[in-house]
């Protein structure tokens, strides 16, 4: 009989991550109903649309239940290969399968179910962050700190001269509570600035936010 214990989860969990990490991609781990291990995709940058048909119901609406029996003949490209390490990654070394459809006989250590996406949370297909500038801008002699603001040097463009502005006593704690006291509104604004002014930043914040999420859940 089929069976995963959350101590099973454990031990396959820092495998599925290496695969979720290796491809971009961030995940929950779960058990569904002591016999089955699910891995449920989130996001990433793998167009699954482009590789491959919408699950096995051929939905178009960022919700697929994986076939996994045949990944191969339904995903091709990157698609294929994440998936195929995933599932792997998700059997680990001890699964084992003696079903025996002809005999009505089913044993195996456990089953494993992927899902790209639930049916209430489409998967967020994340683009790719746009190349910035390198280059660095030196302050202004003339540059001012301003109600005990100090701007600080970061990458710049061309005749302009970009600030990040930082209280010089400013801790992470602070900067957290201030995020944390934003209305709805307000959270809207300070992602799109971050977003259209500090695209790798915000590619860096969504990686680091999903994996501590994604520890949060396997703990």
């Amino acid at each position: 009989m089929a069976y995963v214990s959350q101590e099973d989860k454990k031990k396959l969990a820092p495998e599925i991550k290496k695969v979720l990490s290796k491809y971009g991609m961030k995940g929950s781990i779960s058990i569904r109903h002591h016999s089955t291990l699910v891995v449920t995709i989130q996001s990433g940058a793998i167009d699954f649309k482009e590789f491959g048909t919408w699950g096995q119901g051929g939905s178009d609406d960022g919700y697929i239940q994986v076939n996994t029996y045949h990944i191969e003949s339904h995903y091709s490209g990157k698609a294929e290969k994440f998936l195929t390490e995933l599932l792997a990654a998700m059997k680990g070394p001890n699964y084992f399968c003696d079903d025996d459809a002809m005999t009505d006989y089913f044993h195996r250590s456990h089953y494993t179910d992927i899902n790209i996406g639930k049916w209430n949370k489409p998967y967020f297909m994340q683009k790719a962050a746009k190349k910035v500038s390198k280059k660095v801008v030196k302050a202004s002699k003339n540059s001012r700190a301003f109600n005990g603001w100090t701007p600080e040097v970061i990458d710049g463009s061309k005749g302009k001269m970009t600030y990040i502005k930082m209280p010089e006593t400013a801790t992470i704690s602070d900067a957290s509570e201030q995020v944390a006291r934003m209305t709805a509104k307000e959270q809207d604004k300070f992602v799109e600035d971050i977003v259209s002014r500090y695209p790798n930043l915000a590619d860096t914040l969504m990686t680091k936010l999903g994996y501590g999420l994604l520890e949060q859940e396997g703990e």
